[in-house]
């Protein structure tokens, strides 16, 4: 990655007349999108509407001066608005706190030079500590909780907010009796129409269509004196720069709060680059993280919230023709000219449509085929996603993520202390060698025990390892030989050499001895410079089972050539 985050002169130079027609198709598919869903995901954070106008149209415009993938469409995003939502919920900040707006773009900003900073330090691998059943999970849960935040638009009732869902789905059926039930019928047949129109041609303008129609219908009705709660007064007018107060924030809570946000927000954006991007041409993760991490700190300065990738709009993107990142510019134009001139029709937005819109956009973030397919395939990775899901559900976003990354991570650990290991045998009438249990004709061979260490050994696991190897060796009579098939074994740490040795050592006592097969290069060169090799009694590595068997069966005819290739080792 350069130093020089600014991308736009090179994109400039490599621009071409063909690309116009096809940034422009796909910068208006956008646009038409990001207006509508900006303003909803703002109402998901607990924000006033304008902000998510402000991001939409400062995050496309800094992704389009610094960004790096063709397809990628910057802007607000469901799951980053209620990780923030839910974050400040945590901290005991409410919507009506007059601090709430300032905390938000304190955290974004901090967010997004957390971001920056990432991307200058090559930390870009971050996103892979994110397993699939983790995010699956946690995608799902968040999907759901997108969904249930928005029934009070629907419905027009004012649940307590609460940290656990079982509370606040308890103060829902509270207030059944004062449901507005023609802000029901509204809010529930935008989302069956918005359903509908997915299956018709019509689907990339359902958003926009059900908005007009929304917008036509309470100017004509007065749906404000029905009692049908509207969007209201958004400022007309280009944001200006505003620093929001850093004083009035407390670090230590906010902190852990805009590390999750940026780490998240960069996993989703980087794992839509790597679904829509040309393969050809990899897109650099650390270059992204500092694009997004400038779209966001700077953006933050203009009174724009937290912004990253949907998958919905970078598809409508690349679906429409989008040739360069230059769409995001036309996005923005788009944006602008609403700011400029358009804020007084958006007045009449009934809040019951707004809330239908992110109802019917979650399905897309929803993986419940995955919880049978891991349940099937993996159940240690189907207990990561359930737990995941289940924490995500009743203690919120980022209890669910940290319960989710430490799950994850023990699984992990276990697979790490406990690696698996296998006896082998050959399969009658080859010369193939495979695991006893899984083979019903794969013999032993008499007086030998042959191995297979299917992990690296490090401290953790060797004690683990000699231990199930001692007791596998104490249960035969007859054992005067053991070998060590070692291919899977590409590290090993001074730990685990030592308790090797202590193992060898111990075999020598017996009168049993150790050879063996397919070590590693950097693993063989360990064995050597530790005298490993020296203590088994010489040139006792061979390049693969099938010699050392040969060896055994006729130690004085045996060719010594493939031995010489095995036991190579670098001073």
């Amino acid at each position: 990655m350069t130093n020089n985050p600014l991308s736009i002169f090179s994109l400039i130079k490599s621009y071409k007349k063909e690309y116009i027609s096809g940034d422009l198709s796909a910068g208006f598919a956008t646009g038409v999108l990001l207006i509508p869903q900006g303003m909803a995901y703002a109402v998901i954070a607990g924000l006033p509407v304008q902000y998510g106008l402000y991001a939409s149209l400062m995050a496309p415009l800094l992704y389009f001066l610094f960004g790096s993938s063709k397809k990628l469409i910057i802007g607000p995003a469901a799951l980053d608005s209620m990780l923030l939502a839910s974050g400040l919920l945590g901290l005991g900040i409410l919507t009506t706190s007059p601090n709430y707006v300032n905390t938000i773009l304190v955290v974004v900003f901090l967010s997004g030079i957390f971001q920056v900073i990432a991307g200058y330090l090559r930390l870009g691998f971050i996103a892979n500590f994110f397993s699939a059943p983790l995010l699956k999970g946690f995608t799902t849960a968040a999907a759901l909780l997108i969904a249930f935040s928005q029934l009070k638009n629907i419905f027009r009732i004012s649940p307590e907010p609460s940290k656990y869902l079982h509370q606040e789905i308890l103060s829902y059926v509270s207030q059944m009796s004062s449901i507005h039930w023609v802000s029901a019928a509204i809010g529930i047949g935008t989302v069956v129409i918005i359903s509908l129109l997915k299956k018709t041609k019509f689907s990339k303008l359902g958003t926009p269509i059900i908005v007009i129609l929304g917008i036509v219908m309470s100017l004509s009705f007065d749906f404000e004196a029905l009692g049908i709660a509207v969007v209201g007064t958004i400022p007309s007018g280009l944001p200006t720069f505003i620093l929001p107060d850093f004083t009035a924030v407390v670090y230590t809570d906010v902190i852990p709060l805009a590390l999750v946000v940026a780490i998240i927000g960069f996993t989703v954006s980087n794992s839509i680059i790597k679904s829509i991007d040309d393969p050809k041409q990899p897109i650099d993760p650390n270059r992204e993280f500092v694009a997004l991490g400038l779209a966001n700190s700077i953006g933050a300065l203009f009174g724009g919230y937290q912004a990253s990738s949907s998958f919905s709009r970078t598809a409508i993107n690349a679906s429409s023709g989008a040739n360069t990142r230059a769409s995001n510019l036309v996005s923005t134009l788009m944006i602008a000219l609403v700011l400029l001139f358009f804020t007084d029709i958006f007045y009449y937005l009934p809040k019951p449509i707004l809330g239908a819109i992110i109802i019917a956009a979650t399905p897309s973030l929803l993986s419940f085929d995955y919880f049978k397919k891991y349940y099937q395939v993996k159940k240690r990775e189907f207990f990561v996603m359930l737990i995941t899901f289940l924490t995500t559900m009743e203690f919120g976003v980022i209890v669910g993520l940290l319960t989710g990354v430490s799950v994850s991570m023990a699984v992990f650990m276990y697979h790490t202390l406990y690696p698996h290991i296998a006896i082998l045998g050959k399969i009658e009438g080859t010369k193939i060698h495979r695991n006893v249990l899984r083979f019903a004709t794969a013999k032993e061979r008499e007086g030998t025990m042959i191995v297979r260490i299917d992990a690296p050994l490090y401290f953790s696991n060797i004690k683990y390892v000699m231990e199930t190897i001692n007791r596998w060796a104490s249960e035969r009579d007859d054992l005067h030989t053991v070998v060590i098939k070692a291919e899977s074994i590409n590290y090993i740490d001074v730990t685990a050499l030592n308790e090797l040795e202590l193992q060898i050592d111990k075999f020598n006592d017996q009168n049993i001895k150790v050879y063996f097969a397919t070590v590693v290069g950097p693993v063989r060169d360990l064995l050597f410079k530790m005298n490993i090799v020296q203590k088994l009694g010489g040139r006792q590595l061979f390049a693969n089972l099938y010699d050392v068997m040969q060896f055994l069966d006729d130690k004085e005819n045996y060719s010594f050539r493939n031995k010489q290739i095995a036991n190579q080792s670098v001073e």
